[in-house]
C-alpha cells in the first residue's frame, strides 16, 4: 500500500508535468482559485485510485474546479461542529475576562472597599467545567471529523454526488473497517514525517523554499492515494470493477 502510494505520481504517464503543475498551484494557493484546483485534483486521485487507474493529469479545468469546490464544501461541513464549539469556548473566555476586569476595577474604584482586601474574582467551578468541557468536546469532534473526512471525500469522488459524503449509514462500515483504518494511519504517518522533512527544506538557502510547494503537493497526493486504497479495500470497489470487467470480456 505504502510503496504503491509513494510511486503513484511518478508511475503516471506525465508524472513530472503533474508534479510541476501541482507545485505551482500550491505555491499560488493564497490566490484561492489554485487551491480549489489542487483540491479538485486530489479528488481525482481518490476516484482513480478506487478505480485502480493511474494518476490523473491536470486537464478539464472546469470540472477540476467544480470538484474542488465540492470537496471544500464537504470539509467545511465536517469541521463545522468543532469550529463552532471552539468559537463558543473562546467567546466565553473573552466574556469572562471582560467581566472579571470590570468587576476588579469597580471594586478598587469604590471608596468603601479601598480599605478592604480586593476579593478574588477568579473563575468559579461552573465556568471551569464549561470551558474545559467545551475544549474536550471540540477536540473529540475534531478527531472524529479528521478520521471520517477522507472516507466522505472518497464517497464523494466515487459517487460524484455531494450528498453521498453525508450518507453516514454507508460510511459507518468503512470507518469501522481495518482496511480504512490502516490506510488512514499510514497516511497520518506520511503527513507527519513527510511534513517534518518538507519543513526541513526551509533550511536550504533559496532552493529549499522553492522546493517546498512541490514537495507538499507530492506529499498530499501520496496521502490521498493511501486514503483511496484504504477506502477501496474497505468497500471492495476495485474487486467489483474487476469482476464486471471479466464478465464483459467473457461476453
Amino acid at each position: 500500500m505504502f510503496e504503491t502510494a509513494l510511486r503513484y505520481l511518478v508511475d503516471g504517464d506525465d508524472g513530472v508535468e503533474t508534479i510541476l503543475v501541482g507545485g505551482l498551484l500550491t505555491l499560488l494557493g493564497w490566490l484561492l482559485i489554485p487551491a480549489v484546483l489542487v483540491a479538485g485534483y486530489l479528488q481525482r486521485v481518490l476516484a482513480r485510485t478506487n478505480a485502480g487507474e493511474d494518476a490523473p493529469s491536470f486537464d478539464d479545468w472546469a470540472d477540476l474546479f467544480w470538484d474542488g469546490l465540492k470537496a471544500i464544501g464537504v470539509t467545511v461541513a465536517y469541521f463545522a461542529v468543532p469550529v463552532v464549539l471552539l468559537t463558543a469556548v473562546l467567546a466565553s473566555l473573552v466574556v469572562f475576562s471582560v467581566e472579571t476586569t470590570v468587576t476588579a476595577e469597580e471594586t478598587v474604584a469604590d471608596p468603601a472597599t479601598v480599605a478592604e482586601p480586593v476579593t478574588n474574582v477568579g473563575p468559579d467551578l461552573l465556568t471551569v467545567v464549561i470551558v474545559f468541557g467545551g475544549l474536550a468536546l471540540a477536540g473529540i469532534t475534531s478527531l472524529v471529523a479528521w478520521y471520517a473526512l477522507p472516507a466522505a471525500l472518497n464517497r464523494l469522488a466515487v459517487e460524484d454526488r455531494f450528498g453521498a459524503a453525508f450518507e453516514f449509514g454507508r460510511l459507518w462500515p468503512v470507518l469501522t473497517s481495518e482496511a480504512y483504518a490502516t490506510g488512514w494511519l499510514i497516511a497520518l504517518v506520511v503527513l507527519v514525517v513527510g511534513g517534518a522533512l518538507v519543513s526541513g527544506l526551509a533550511s536550504i538557502p533559496l532552493l529549499g523554499w522553492a522546493l517546498i510547494p512541490f514537495a507538499s503537493f507530492y506529499l498530499n497526493a501520496v496521502a490521498f492515494s493511501l486514503y483511496g486504497q484504504g477506502y477501496r479495500d474497505a468497500t471492495g470497489t476495485g474487486r467489483r470493477e474487476s469482476v464486471e470487467g471479466e464478465r464483459q470480456t467473457s461476453a
